[in-house]
């Protein structure tokens, strides 16, 4: 260290550097919430599509390591052409027919349930859950889809979120999402009520594990649960929605507002004076071609498009979450669960997917014994291995133990 003069203490550098740290980040924080500069770099994003990349001509790690800046720094970011062009129309018909026979089989356990006749119209389809004493479910919506399950475990997809969130994944939510455009009858396009649809309407929220409402609000019989708020800064979640149709400003294209996943306000904060309806200065629509893959860290601040002119926006909707994180829905009194949660597979299912989609979905199937993926006990051997070494080092030469952590130096921000 260059001689000053003075006598500083590492004590009074250590409360200089918090102090400037300190500064640092609320001037961040002040630049992020500068609606000009906001604004600025979200017409940027939209102009360039600087979050997007695309997979079927950049190499893999070009794509990944892309992705998964784009969601450190925007919180969100778009995978170009997952499914290839030719394959798009086969797999949208598919999600298309699947809407018509979940939508059916959840009116039927509606039937079944309340005793009427159109549970006799209708044959049931059932599946027994993992958490004992829990009653059974709607079968998993892959069940449907063969052919979009093909592509669900894609390895530049499974690899950005390995680098996300962590290298043992489970896809913890699947369902479709059409979002209908303008009838000839005159009826808006768009996503939610009727006299809500509209261009400058919007329905601001984060997702589970950070959906505040938590689906059920204040009711223990529906509430899923969700975390704290200031969220903590770590990625818990990754959102994402396949477009099988092409999206932009005109035809369902998802609202989010660039860096808002690293902002401690929340659009349902109690205390943010945020209107979840109205338009927020730097927010953009996403545009990507059909076949494509938006993920969002679940913290981002988003919407549906409440205004589609153009054609139905088809869409698969999934969420993956690490090994850590509980995926047991705490909605004991939701009948129909219509939050999706750990819908669950049939043995014979479960053995019916993809090789590669197996172990994301293993944890939906009770009759699976779930244990930890590979990567995860190959990183703990690892661990066992450094601590096996360390001893046996100690053991050939005692003397040495304590000096060995001489180079070792922890700050403390006091």
């Amino acid at each position: 260290m260059a001689d000053t003069g003075d006598s500083v203490s590492v004590a009074e550098l250590r409360l200089r550097a918090a102090r400037l740290e300190r500064e640092l980040s609320e001037t961040r924080q002040l630049i992020r919430q500068d609606a000009g500069a906001a604004e600025a770099v979200s017409a940027e994003l939209a102009r360039t599509r600087g979050y997007a990349f695309d997979a079927a001509s950049l190499p893999a790690e070009q794509v990944v390591s892309g992705c998964v800046e784009s969601i450190r720094r925007n919180g969100f970011t778009v995978i170009d052409h997952v499914i290839p062009p030719d394959q798009v129309a086969a797999v949208r018909d598919e999600v298309v027919a699947a809407e018509s026979i979940i939508s059916r089989n959840i009116a039927a356990i509606r039937d079944l349930r309340a005793g009427t006749a159109g549970a006799e119209t209708h044959p049931v389809e059932l599946r027994p859950v993992r958490r004992a004493g829990h009653p059974a479910k709607p079968p998993n919506d892959i069940v449907w889809m063969p052919r979009y399950a093909q592509h669900l475990a894609n390895p530049v997809v499974t690899a950005v979120a390995r680098r996300v969130l962590d290298d043992h994944l489970r896809i913890a939510q699947l369902h479709l999402r059409i979002i209908e455009a303008d009838r000839q009858d005159g009826t808006p396009g768009g996503f939610g009520p009727v006299q809500s649809r509209g261009r400058e309407f919007r329905g601001w929220h984060t997702d589970w594990p950070h959906d505040l409402s938590a689906y059920g609000a204040g009711d223990p019989l529906h509430n899923v649960g969700c975390v704290r708020q200031p969220f903590p800064d770590v990625a818990m979640c990754l959102v994402m929605i396949w477009y099988l149709t092409d999206v932009d400003a005109e035809s369902g294209g998802t609202w989010v507002v660039p860096g808002s996943h690293r902002d401690a306000r929340n659009p349902r904060g109690p205390r943010d004076g945020i209107s979840i309806v109205a338009p927020i200065p730097g927010e953009l629509q996403v545009s990507a071609p059909a076949g494509s893959v938006y993920i969002q860290d679940s913290r981002s601040w988003h919407a549906s498009a409440m205004h589609n002119t153009r054609h139905d926006r088809v869409a698969v909707v999934n969420r993956w979450a690490p090994w850590w994180l509980s995926v047991d829905d705490f909605a004991p009194g939701d009948a129909y669960n219509v939050n999706t949660v750990c819908r669950p597979l049939s043995h014979t299912e479960y053995h019916a997917l993809p090789a590669a989609l197996q172990p994301l979905m293993r944890h939906a199937c009770p009759d699976e014994h779930d244990t930890l993926q590979q990567p995860v006990l190959d990183r703990a051997a690892a661990a066992g291995q450094c601590a096996r070494d360390a001893r046996e080092r100690a053991r050939e030469d005692p003397a040495s133990v304590a000096g060995s952590n001489a180079h070792i130096r922890v700050s403390i921000d006091r």
